[in-house]
């Protein structure tokens, strides 16, 4: 039965805003991919969120947490060779199949079927698959016909209540008020009408398509363990060459970092290049274990950049730098906002750092051959509006909050390998 309440908007108002990305996450393990409640994050991220939010419930400050929070433990003799049973940052390729289950006509926002390769764990995919794969499965791992989440939370029964309708009083026109109508309430909160009586209505504040779901047909076709020592780039001080070239593995895939303002917009593009298999949004070149006040602020010296991974087999750095460069070109004429943000020394001299530096673009070098090939990009641009691109060694990265990661795609734009639609973004 419904639950009754007398004062129904600050009821719902309260019940409603509880389902945030990170509680949804908590309570469900799996949210919306359309609107801004998608999001998926482990169980270490999950927790993290837990503390850090506590703490600022506190008056503390909220600590970023590095890349490796997102990677679960494992010894260093596993670092070149294919493990049996998927954990957390490992990288999974499958074929997959999705298929609607009771008449759920989706906008697909992902690839459906197919081969298909993601970061276990990091999103990039839709979060249902996230959830069932990690239950410690292993290579050759299969299923069929199995009900996942379609992205949109599960039915919640305490969002549906039943309510007088005096406190309806501000929806201009009672009329509207009729089964399978839809309120726009306070807070821009919006409900489906289920039913109607002289003195009560009662209300559903679910998304519509909550309770959505896919059949998935799915086989595990490889794992392999992220990257860890390409992470970083690092210099032997002994030999002075890259210690890349002497102790990476052997593993196909690879790391890039990139910088272009807004993390939301160049994230996208990226998410969409065959080839990428995970991206997290984030911060590098700053000083070390930042809280996000400190950065917000300025002065820390990080940049927001986005952390690409991805199979040199499929995709290259060189062809990386074309997407970087693209989205460069289409976002250029914003940035030239940005120089209102410089202000001169007392001599004149060189600007300085404002607390907006933080946008500044950049290229990270993971290894000497990135490190080759961007500054062959650098130096082959010519238009001085986006022009002043730093290049550096790739340092310690930390991810952005849970509600930045693939923020575009939870708003409902399409994260499809091969998709062309327009980034509708600045950034």
């Amino acid at each position: 039965m419904p639950r009754f309440h007398p004062i129904f908007v600050h009821l719902l108002v309260a019940v409603y805003s509880f389902q945030t990305p990170s509680t949804i996450l908590r309570s469900h393990k799996v949210i919306g991919n359309s609107g801004h409640n998608t999001a998926h994050i482990n169980s270490v991220a999950m927790n993290a969120e837990t503390k850090t939010a506590a703490e600022f419930a506190a008056g503390k400050k909220r600590p970023l947490h590095s890349i490796y929070t997102m990677i679960a433990d494992r010894d260093s003799s596993s670092l070149s060779t294919t493990h049996k049973e998927a954990r957390l940052g490992d990288i999974l390729t499958v074929e997959i199949e999705l298929s609607p289950e009771n008449d759920y006509v989706p906008d697909q926002l992902f690839d459906p079927m197919g081969e298909v390769t993601f970061v276990l764990g990091w999103g990039n995919f839709l979060p249902g698959l996230h959830e069932l794969l990690m239950s410690g499965i292993s290579n050759d791992y299969e299923v069929s016909n199995v009900s996942i989440d379609a992205g949109f939370g599960r039915h919640n029964p305490d969002l549906v209540i039943e309510v007088p309708k005096k406190n309806l009083k501000k929806v201009r026109d009672e009329e509207e008020i009729v089964p399978k109508a839809t309120l726009n309430l306070e807070g821009g909160i919006k409900v489906t009408v289920l039913d109607v009586t002289k003195d009560t209505v009662l209300l559903d504040a679910n998304h519509p398509l909550s309770g959505s779901s896919y059949s998935c047909n799915l086989k595990v076709l490889s794992i392999d363990p992220y990257p860890l020592d390409k992470l970083e780039f690092k210099i032997d001080t002994d030999t002075s060459k890259s210690q890349n070239d002497h102790i990476q593995s052997s593993s196909q895939f690879e790391i890039a970092t990139f910088a272009m303002g807004c993390f939301w917009g160049v994230e996208l593009a990226f998410m969409r290049t065959p080839g990428v298999v995970g991206t997290r949004a984030g911060y590098t070149q700053g000083i070390e274990n930042p809280s996000y006040e400190e950065i917000k602020k300025g002065g820390t010296g990080h940049r927001e950049a986005v952390m690409v991974i991805y199979d040199s087999r499929v995709v290259s750095y060189k062809e990386l730098l074309t997407v970087y460069s693209k989205r460069l070109a289409a976002t250029a004429t914003e940035y030239i906002k940005l120089d209102m943000f410089a202000e001169d020394n007392e001599d004149n001299e060189k600007p300085i750092e404002s607390p907006d530096s933080q946008y500044k673009h950049g290229l990270y070098y993971h290894n000497e051959e990135q490190k080759k090939l961007a500054q062959e990009y650098i130096n082959s641009m010519k238009d001085s509006r986006y022009s002043d691109i730093e290049l550096k060694p790739a340092t310690l990265f930390y991810n952005a909050e849970e509600k930045h990661q693939q923020y575009l795609y939870k708003g409902g734009q399409s994260a499809r390998k091969g998709c062309r639609e327009t980034i509708r973004c600045y950034g």
